[in-house]
């Protein structure tokens, strides 16, 4: 191990990759990234949910490697005799590499971190959302609420659910092994204090975005700008309805939506005549969207950990008018750097709209609150330094602790 006094720590990230590309995997991305550049050895211990299709019965080995899983085990353990990482960075564990495999990080005495990306250290399905909307049936160890509910939309996907996060809590594999839970809003940690984690283990660390990535906008630009932008997939969770409901009550105001639609909840073909849906888009896309629009609309109706898009939309120095919900005014501060509405009320949405659209400075002033937000508060060197903070300390902690019982 290198000395803890220097920023040259050796780090192992553990990660379960989606069946799809998702947030987290960015966000580990970027993670490895801004390490290596500050001299930090990382290693990756990843695996995928796809690999469950090759595999005979996948659905339901993943159902046992969830609760436990021997492999992993041996892997943690040849990786840390070989890798002799200085912390542990866990990011998402099920199914493949389980949190089974904790307690022997902590037999090694390496100090672990863990990304709170959602709420699935006390909610089966990791949103607090169902099919009947917001919920928290499950917390305090009423798992079984999933599988009653049928969280899922599937009996088997919902039991399954259900007792992993049950295991999981009697087996204290998160508490009793997690040395610092770093979650991204105090709403999210505030959720993990009242379901029973350590408050001291408890800190807010949220997602950053590169300044060197942030686009320099012409302040000028701002007159030029027109429509309203959303950029999500077009389902109910999304809170897409509200978005429509809202664009027949603005009928001067164009509404462009970009992303995946679920054509059982939305039909694209049938639009409001101010409303446009451009698919699925692509980087270069995104960025002249945020170009071209006076504000970004947020209208999710769950409990989203930290949007990623909102440091997008302030790096465009572009406001976003959000719902009142979750952790959502930790980062868009009514009337600063964009606007909040009540949640799931469109007509409530409409009304600000339509108060905001014809006062560019208003719209202008708000961006460039947005980007001096993102650049205090959100920025990679904020969030280095903070979590260089909890690390070293862990490790002199660790440190303390192996001389104790030396």
């Amino acid at each position: 191990m290198g000395d803890i006094d220097q920023p040259d720590m050796r780090i192992l990230q553990l990660h379960n990759h989606y069946g799809s590309h998702s947030g987290e995997t960015t966000v580990l991305d970027v993670h490895e990234a801004l390490l290596k550049s500050n001299g930090h050895q990382v290693f990756r211990c990843t695996r995928s949910s796809t690999e469950l299709d090759s595999m005979p019965f996948g659905k339901i080995k993943a159902f046992f490697t969830a609760l436990y899983n021997p492999a992993s085990i041996r892997d943690i353990n040849r990786i840390l005799k070989e890798f002799s990482p200085d912390i542990v960075h866990i990011h998402n564990l099920y199914p493949l590499l389980s949190p089974s495999l904790l307690p022997a990080v902590r037999k090694a005495g390496v100090p672990v971190v863990m990304t709170v990306h959602n709420y699935r250290l006390v909610c089966p399905n990791g949103l607090f959302y169902n099919k009947e909307g917001i919920c928290e049936r499950c917390a305090s160890g009423k798992e079984w609420n999933c599988f009653t509910h049928n969280c899922e939309e599937s009996l088997p996907k919902s039991l399954g659910y259900a007792l992993r996060n049950a295991w999981a809590r009697l087996f204290g594999y998160y508490t009793e092994n997690v040395d610092a839970f770093l979650c991204l809003t105090e709403f999210q940690k505030r959720k993990l204090v009242e379901n029973g984690f350590p408050a001291d283990k408890c800190h807010v660390l949220p997602n950053f975005a590169e300044q060197e990535s942030a686009v320099s906008q012409d302040i000028s630009s701002f007159d030029k700008r027109r429509g309203v932008f959303f950029i999500g997939r077009l389902n109910r969770q999304k809170g897409v309805d509200i978005i429509l409901e809202a664009a027949q009550q603005c009928p001067g105001v164009s509404f462009t939506l970009a992303g995946s639609s679920d054509t059982s909840f939305i039909d694209t073909e049938s639009l409001p005549a101010n409303v446009s849906w451009l698919g699925v888009i692509g980087e270069d896309e995104k960025i002249q969207a945020f170009r071209n629009a006076v504000a970004l609309i947020f209208t999710s109706r769950s409990y989203e950990g930290f949007p990623m898009v909102f440091l997008e939309a302030m790096q465009h120095m572009m406001p976003v008018i959000a719902p009142n919900l979750a952790g959502y005014p930790e980062i868009i501060r009514d009337g600063i750097n964009g606007w909040l509405f009540s949640p799931g009320d469109a007509a409530d949405l409409a009304k600000i709209i339509n108060k905001l659209y014809d006062k560019p400075e208003l719209l202008r002033i708000a961006g460039q609150n947005g980007r001096e937000i993102l650049m205090n508060e959100y920025s990679s060197e904020v969030w280095y330094r903070e979590y260089l903070r909890i690390a070293t300390s862990l490790l002199h902690q660790s440190k303390r602790n192996s001389s104790f019982f030396q």
